[in-house]
């Protein structure tokens, strides 16, 4: 239900919008009595479907980046158990463009969220307007629906070949595009605008209703040029790398979220996310956005000391393990190792019980399998040769990191 609120404020918000601004053209070409009451009433209702878009916006974005980075997170996960996976070269790229999710510098997916809430919001306010003209005349609402139609066609256009190069040329190319679609979108709002000026002309009675309806058509299609599809068109390119390292890291079996049972499959060159915090390195997107790594894993933070680990970093458990992104820092060899021997007890406290290995433990898991074993009785076994798959060539049930 969380992750609803933040489209259906969104989507909730452009209605009112919409309805605000379309109700107030009506008041003002039929204007009943004590029309400036409703029309103040029009004008609050805009101003309540603007908060509450501006409101579902921040959930709505952070819902969409962490549903794809916990995807991310769960095909790395069953990456490291893929049946002779030993050499993650072929999908270096796709992983890294698929960690897009989280690098500051790229759009993330949340990023397209206020792209499709400004496109909604204008053309449900158009819809609004279009239904209002509708009213006095049909004609005038084909009209100016021509316009918003063509002016929407000129925003979504595919991009060219030109304006997709790369380099100064593909840069001055996208340049001269976004300045003719300006002014064609800017020619097309002066024509939908033109459209209720002129039957204003004809209709004093209805004239001022109709003059602000031609001043919201302009401002709302003309608005539409403030568009940008660059963090659209990443996000669909994003997806597509995240689909190549699912399909690499094949089926997921159990419910997001679910604990995890059986064996857990210990890779040999356990998983570096510079591009995840801290807190999921260790849990891998189990848990969620509000649920603690200390309360819900807290024997892991004891056997880890990733208490004091937390404490040392600039932004606790929200800490990136990796300079190379904002506010990130990096780690060093005897921390990482920490880190891996965290994700295989956190699999533990959640319901594994059984531990696969492809060799000789280093000191930290060693010592984390000895706890887990003496005291919840975990069984570990030693697959000389193993790399990320079971003796025979087959992945045990369960879970794997």
């Amino acid at each position: 239900m969380t992750g609803m609120w933040g489209p259906l404020g969104i989507i909730g918000g452009a209605v009112l919008r919409g309805a605000g601004c379309g109700t107030g053209v009506l008041l003002l070409v039929r204007p009943p009595a004590a029309v400036l009451w409703w029309l103040i009433g029009c004008w609050l209702m805009y101003q309540a479907g603007a908060a509450l878009g501006t409101a579902g916006l921040a959930p709505a974005a952070r819902a969409r980046d962490r549903a794809a980075r916990v995807r991310l997170l769960r095909a790395v996960q069953r990456l490291g158990a893929a049946p002779g996976h030993r050499d993650p070269g072929p999908l270096r790229d796709h992983l890294y463009a698929a960690a897009g999710v989280a690098i500051r510098w790229e759009p993330k997916p949340g990023t397209a969220v206020a792209v499709l809430a400004h496109l909604t919001g204008s053309l449900l306010t158009l819809a609004g307007l279009g239904a209002a003209l509708a009213v006095v005349d049909p004609t005038l609402a084909l009209a100016a629906g021509l316009c918003v139609a063509l002016g929407l066609g000129l925003v979504m256009r595919p991009r060219g070949r030109r304006a997709g190069g790369t380099g100064r040329a593909g840069w001055d190319a996208r340049r001269r595009a976004s300045r003719t679609v300006a002014a064609l979108i800017g020619a097309l709002a002066a024509g939908a605008a033109l459209v209720p000026l002129l039957a204003a002309a004809r209709r004093p009675d209805a004239a001022v209703g109709l003059c602000a309806a031609a001043v919201l058509l302009a401002r709302f299609l003309y608005g539409l040029t403030a568009v940008d599809l660059t963090a659209l068109r990443h996000r669909r390119v994003t997806r597509r790398h995240l689909r190549e390292v699912e399909r690499a890291a094949g089926p997921d079996g159990g419910e997001p979220g679910a604990a995890p049972a059986g064996i857990v499959v210990v890779p040999v060159r356990p998983s570096r996310l510079g591009f995840a915090d801290l807190a999921e390195n260790v849990h891998l997107g189990a848990l969620g956005p509000d649920e603690s790594v200390p309360e819900r894993l807290p024997r892991t933070v004891r056997l880890c000391h990733l208490d004091a680990l937390a404490q040392s970093l600039p932004r606790g458990w929200r800490t990136v393990p990796s300079a190379e992104f904002s506010g990130g820092v990096d780690l060093d060899e005897e921390t990482w190792r920490r880190i891996a021997a965290a994700r295989v007890s956190a699999l533990l406290e959640r319901g594994a019980t059984e531990v696969l290995l492809p060799g000789e433990p280093d000191p930290f898991l060693a010592a984390v399998l000895a706890d887990w074993s003496a005291r919840a009785g975990v069984r570990v076994r030693v697959c000389a040769g193993h790399e990320g798959a079971a003796p025979g060539g087959a992945v045990p049930e369960g879970a794997a990191w």
